[in-house]
This record gives structure tokens, C-alpha cells and sequence, in this order.
């Protein structure tokens, strides 16, 4: 299958929009402006990479510049990623001890009734 940029913008779109609802904070310009600044990199990116050919000679500061952005971008990705596995296993460890708080106060509730019983023979 051949990506075209059109395509390749609209799934990368899709994909910053998914991990954005679940990284959604009330009243954060942050997200908004990092949204903005990603796709001006994303559309910049596909100008370059459509510049560029396999073969070409480029001065050495235009390779460093774009190694250190892909480095940075890697940076932010690992960091937002991990961020998120950190906030799901929260979550899990929240609903896990709700559980077994729970299961407490069930285990709780039948002692009394057993001492209920007892007291009544």
C-alpha cells in the first residue's frame, strides 16, 4: 500500500487525537499549542522527506538539525508514552484496591451476620 501525504497526515491526525482524549486536561492552551507546533512539524517533515533523495549531499548542520529534532520528538513520544502506562497502572492499582475494599467490607458484613446468629441461639 502507498501512503500519500494526504493519508499519512490524516492517520498521524487520528492518532495524536486518540492519545490526546486520553490525555485530556480541563483547561490546559498547552495541549492546543503542542497540537498546533506537531502538525507544522508533521507537514514540514513530509516537505523535507519528499525534498530529499535517497542519494543527495546535504550540509552537515541541515543533517544535525533534523537528527536533533527526530531525537526530541523520540524524547517527548517515550516520555508521553510511559506517562501514560504509569497513569493506566494507577488506575488499575485504584481499582484493585477498591475491589479488595470491597470484598473486606462484604467479609465484614457476613462476620456480623454470623455473630448476629450466634447471639440469637
Amino acid at each position: 500500500m502507498k501512503f500519500d501525504s494526504k493519508m499519512l497526515l490524516e492517520m498521524i491526525e487520528q492518532e495524536i487525537e486518540s492519545i490526546q482524549e486520553v490525555r485530556k486536561e480541563p483547561h490546559d492552551h498547552e495541549g492546543r499549542m503542542a497540537r498546533g507546533e506537531i502538525r507544522n512539524t508533521i507537514k514540514n517533515s513530509l516537505v523535507l522527506y519528499k525534498l530529499i533523495g535517497k542519494n543527495d549531499e546535504l550540509p552537515g548542520w541541515v543533517s544535525s538539525y533534523i537528527s536533533l529534532a527526530n531525537d526530541y520528538i523520540n524524547s517527548v513520544t517515550q516520555f508521553m508514552v510511559e506517562d501514560q502506562v504509569s497513569e493506566d497502572d494507577d488506575e488499575e492499582e485504584e481499582e484493585e484496591d477498591s475491589e479488595e475494599e470491597s470484598e473486606d467490607e462484604e467479609d465484614e458484613d457476613a462476620e456480623e451476620d454470623d455473630d448476629e446468629d450466634d447471639e440469637e441461639d
